[in-house]
């Protein structure tokens, strides 16, 4: 983090890419949908990419 900057105005930085692992995949609005590649099921949304979720193994 920056020393210049005070600190209510630095941001914390989440990852917004890549999946959420859970062990019960949800879709969450009505364009995601389910796909299954090697042996896991993933959900995908072309709308809203925060709602890609991955199957816990």
């Amino acid at each position: 983090r920056s020393l210049l900057l005070p600190r209510s105005l630095q941001l914390p930085l989440t990852p917004a890419l890549g999946f959420k692992n859970k062990a019960v995949l949800r879709k969450r609005c009505r364009d995601c949908y389910m796909v299954k590649r090697k042996g896991r099921w993933y959900v995908l949304c072309k709308t809203n990419p925060r709602h890609k979720q991955r199957q816990m193994v």
